[in-house]
């Protein structure tokens, strides 16, 4: 098996795999294979139909469950590398129950909480209906008061203000700045120099000419959305709120599902994400061999 790094010309190959899954999870969106791939390393190879994907951090490999014939797939990873049961990453789907009847005797899998990805209802975000979203209406409204804007599309013509935006907010956040901050920034850049190629849409709030925040995300499959990113600037954090809502109404309405990914074990974060009111909390697994096997 030859594994090569994921690139940019690797969309129009591995994209017809992950969609053919029909999972929900955001790992099998193409783009954030790529954006992670300086940080995570991943790496895919192609043999007898079957797609298989691999990831290497600090020595350690993990191998995501084969697209295709699962035990065969499985076989071909466990000749690789070198042992019959290597470790697997993986999420709540078909895929992981098939994989669970097959080897699961052999396996100790573990939930990984930080990473589990937040899916909620494209109608709830859009509508924002209820008294479970009164907060957030109420953020809208006290924004819409404060400021004079509007929602635009991301296009050839605001291109370069969102990019001035997000060097501003990467310029804000920079003292928190580490390896996966520094991947981020590289993946917007990604992002915005190739929204057709990526199939990316983007939506910004724009105030005075000027963007203060913007989001970025791309189709999973036909019935789930990616949500990559959301910035707004300092002074104008309400704008999330705002943002999240816009772009929905006005993009998201084919789509059953909006995944905005995971929290990383932020408390922030999480709280956020929590507050708009999930409708699955999709777990992900970290699966390696039992010791008495």
């Amino acid at each position: 098996m030859n594994f090569k790094k994921i690139e940019l010309a690797d969309a129009g190959i591995l994209q017809p795999f992950l969609i053919g899954t029909n999972e929900l999870t955001c790992e099998l969106s193409f783009v954030n294979l790529l954006l992670w791939q300086p940080l995570y390393n991943n790496c895919y190879c192609i043999e007898d139909g079957i797609l298989y994907l691999k990831s290497y951090d600090d020595n350690i490999v993990t191998y995501s469950l084969p697209f295709g014939d699962l035990k065969t797939g499985f076989e071909e990873i466990a000749k690789h590398s070198g042992t019959p049961y290597p470790d697997i990453w993986a999420q709540e789907g078909p895929r992981f129950q098939k994989f669970k009847e097959l080897y699961g005797e052999y396996y100790d899998i573990y939930e990984s909480r930080n990473e589990f990805d937040y899916i909620y209802n494209s109608l709830d975000l859009i509508n924002l209906s209820g008294k479970k979203y009164h907060s957030k209406r109420n953020h809208i409204s006290s924004f819409s008061k404060q400021f004079d804007w509007h929602y635009e599309d991301i296009t050839t013509n605001n291109i370069d203000l969102v990019k001035e935006c997000a060097k501003i907010w990467y310029k804000q956040n920079s003292a928190r700045m580490d390896d996966e901050l520094k991947t981020e920034m590289h993946g917007v850049d990604i992002m915005i120099n190739n929204m057709q190629t990526l199939n990316i849409k983007g939506g910004a709030i724009v105030i005075d000419n000027k963007v203060v925040a913007f989001t970025l995300g791309s189709p999973i499959n036909e019935k789930i959305y990616n949500i990559h990113i959301e910035k707004a600037l300092e002074g104008f954090e309400t704008a999330y709120t705002v943002i999240n809502r816009e772009f929905a109404a006005r993009n998201l309405n084919d789509y059953k599902y909006i995944n905005r990914e995971d929290d990383l074990g932020i408390e922030g974060l999480r709280k956020s994400k929590l507050s708009y009111k999930p409708e699955i909390i999709l777990p992900k697994y970290i699966c390696t061999k039992k010791e008495n096997i």
